[in-house]
Parts: structure tokens; C-alpha cells; sequence
């Protein structure tokens, strides 16, 4: 078996492509309570490979996918305004496009994990709404019953067992004073593209 985490990359400025201080301060905090990773990927976006750094991880790979997202799957997610991993699993169910970008998403993560050895673990680093579509096509079930969608720092975990997503879970990161794990919320048709710079 080889386990996944996959988290959204810690705070920054509204229109900021950096780390803010605080976004940086809650990635070390976060990193500080995890064990070693044998494979760390993120999305080439500066914010998801400086999230990973300041979690004290060496970046082995950057992965285009993982910070894209085609209009055909962003601009009906925008409208949608999803809340809960729920609404995201009902967009796969409903939608060819969305459900064909999210088993995509899916089977990467599943290549990056063959790479490991057997009991292996990967980090991947990346955006909300791409994890949340992903864990819709790996766990659909699972990933129903799993609330809120991802704050900073936030993702999921899964057990791949060689054949098949074994199980998951939602990881989630409580809040310390000067740090934000929710992105503000925006008017509808001002909300950035999930994996939008």
C-alpha cells in the first residue's frame, strides 16, 4: 500500500502569486507535525512549491495538471459556486467534461504513487477544487461525507492499494491567531478559477 496526501497550498494576498508571512508561518506549522515524504510533487504555480518548502519538504517534481484547470471544467464549477466535497461529487456525476478531468486527475495521482516504493508516501501540493475533483473520481462515496471544501493547508489523505483507492480521509488544519484558513469570500463572478493564479 502507498499512501497520498494532497493539500492546497498555504495563504497568500488576494491577488498575490507568493506566500504571504502568515501563509508561510502556517505552512511550518503544519510541517512540523508530519512525517517524512518519499516523493514530493506539486503544481508549478509559485505558491503550492513554496508551500511545500516552507514545510521543510525537497520539491522532486513539478506536475503542469496539477495547477490546470480547462475552461470546459472551470467555468461551469464558477457558476456552480461548490461548498462541500458533496457538490463537487454531484459535478462529476453530472458532467462528461468535469468527470473526464477529474479521473485525469485521479489516475496522476495514482502514476505518482506507482513510483513509490511498496508503504511509500507522496506529498502533493497544489489547488482547491483539483483535489476536491480528484477525491470525487478516486473515493466518490468517501469523499461525500467529507464537509467543507479545502481552507489553506487543508487536503485529503488516500491509500492506494496497488489496485484500487482503499480508503481517505479529509485533512483538516485548525486556525491560529493571524492566520486565515479560508480563503475571504468573494461575490459571485469575482471568485478566481480553482488552480487560477
Amino acid at each position: 500500500m502507498r499512501t497520498l496526501e494532497h493539500r492546497r497550498h498555504s495563504q497568500r494576498d488576494p491577488a498575490g502569486i507568493h506566500l504571504n508571512p502568515a501563509g508561510r508561518a502556517l505552512a511550518q506549522r503544519v510541517g512540523a507535525g508530519l512525517a517524512p515524504f518519499d516523493r514530493v510533487v506539486t503544481s508549478p504555480k509559485p505558491r503550492a512549491r513554496e508551500t511545500a518548502e516552507a514545510m521543510g519538504c525537497i520539491v522532486d517534481a513539478e506536475a503542469p495538471s496539477l495547477g490546470e484547470m480547462p475552461d470546459d471544467v472551470g467555468l461551469p464549477i464558477d457558476e456552480m459556486l461548490p461548498r462541500t466535497f458533496a457538490d463537487y461529487v454531484s459535478f462529476v456525476r453530472r458532467s462528461e467534461p468535469i468527470a473526464a478531468y477529474a479521473r485525469a486527475q485521479a489516475d496522476q495521482w495514482r502514476v505518482e504513487l506507482e513510483r513509490l516504493p511498496e508503504r511509500g508516501s507522496l506529498l502533493m501540493i497544489s489547488h482547491g477544487g483539483i483535489i476536491e475533483l480528484g477525491a470525487a473520481a478516486a473515493l466518490p462515496g468517501a469523499a461525500a461525507t467529507w464537509g467543507a471544501t479545502l481552507g489553506y493547508l487543508e487536503g485529503v489523505r488516500l491509500v492506494w492499494d496497488g489496485r484500487r483507492w482503499m480508503s481517505g480521509e479529509v485533512l483538516r488544519v485548525a486556525p491560529t491567531e493571524g492566520a486565515r484558513t479560508r480563503a475571504p469570500p468573494r461575490a459571485p463572478g469575482k471568485r478566481p478559477r480553482p488552480g487560477s493564479p
